[in-house]
């Protein structure tokens, strides 16, 4: 039987090329956004950025998420890969010289070069929201008796509590609130 060869990829069309690039973009983007939030993935980022510098470990990462721990916890990554060389026995003085200066080097270029992702503030608004689905809940708790209990029934009230306040806020929001 003969062997199937393998199709050629077409570099060439700048559609399939943009779309390959774009999504490996949108996952980094959403990872860094991810991980600026949730301290678990943000830990994460740390593991990935080490071990991705090693050669022998591939995680099996998707390349975004990689690109994205990367730009995360670049500074990291190099203080480790200083520390490794320096803390290997048989590395040469001078090898290890050149290691720390290198590193040295692309941290004060990397200051200039990447800048820092700027906190985002949440708005003033999403705090009042919060704070009147959390009033309106009171009131439910103190008005509705043995209907409390009942999930739906409770988000209708604070739903009701929070229109007459003219706010207006979805049941899937005010349910994650109420949890």
């Amino acid at each position: 039987m003969a062997k199937a060869k393998p199709k050629e990829f077409p570099w060439e069309n700048p559609e399939v090329v943009s779309a390959l690039l774009s999504s490996d973009l949108a996952v980094m983007g959403a990872w860094i956004l991810f991980s600026k939030y949730n301290a678990k993935a943000n830990a994460m980022n740390n593991l990935i950025a080490m071990a991705e510098i090693i050669p022998a470990v591939d995680l099996n990462l998707p390349r975004g998420v990689v690109l994205a721990a990367m730009y995360d916890k670049t500074g990291d990554a190099l203080e480790m890969m200083n520390q490794i060389a320096q803390a290997i026995k048989d590395l040469p003085d001078g090898i290890k010289t050149f290691v720390q200066e290198t590193v040295d080097q692309t941290k004060e270029e990397i200051k200039e070069a990447i800048p820092d992702i700027p906190e985002v503030p949440v708005p003033e608004v999403v705090d009042q929201y919060v704070s009147v689905v959390k009033e309106c809940d009171q009131n439910a708790k103190k008005n509705m008796g043995w209907s409390y209990g009942i999930f739906y029934a409770r988000v209708l009230w604070i739903q009701s509590c929070m229109a007459q306040k003219g706010l207006k806020i979805g049941t899937d929001w005010i349910g994650k609130q109420i949890r």
